[in-house]
């Protein structure tokens, strides 16, 4: 994984948040966090990547960096996913994202 792989999921996480395909989605979590707003985690994300990415040129050196880029990366991909099925079992139960 790296910054422009990242920076691609950004743009369709952000055009779906701009359809708004994230709002009146369930609940979602990260890493065992609090439940929150769908759209709030995808901006979350969304500013993980940014800084992921201007951080990027020390990461892959440093084993954390490269798992957070993974982790992030997988945050962003589930995400996707839950825009993409958008509605589709909204009320069934929240997404968890670990």
């Amino acid at each position: 994984m790296d910054c422009p792989e990242l920076d691609a999921l950004a743009v369709e996480l952000n055009d779906g948040l701009q359809r708004g395909a994230f709002r009146g989605l369930p609940p979602v979590t990260l890493e065992g966090g609090p439940d929150m707003d769908a759209e709030l985690v995808v901006r979350i994300v969304l500013a993980d990547i940014e800084d992921l990415c201007e951080w990027y040129p020390t990461l892959p050196t440093h084993p954390t960096g490269k798992r957070r880029l993974r982790a992030v990366a997988t945050h962003a991909r589930q995400l996707l996913r839950l825009g993409q099925n958008e509605h589709h079992a909204a009320a069934t139960q929240r997404a968890s994202f670990h």
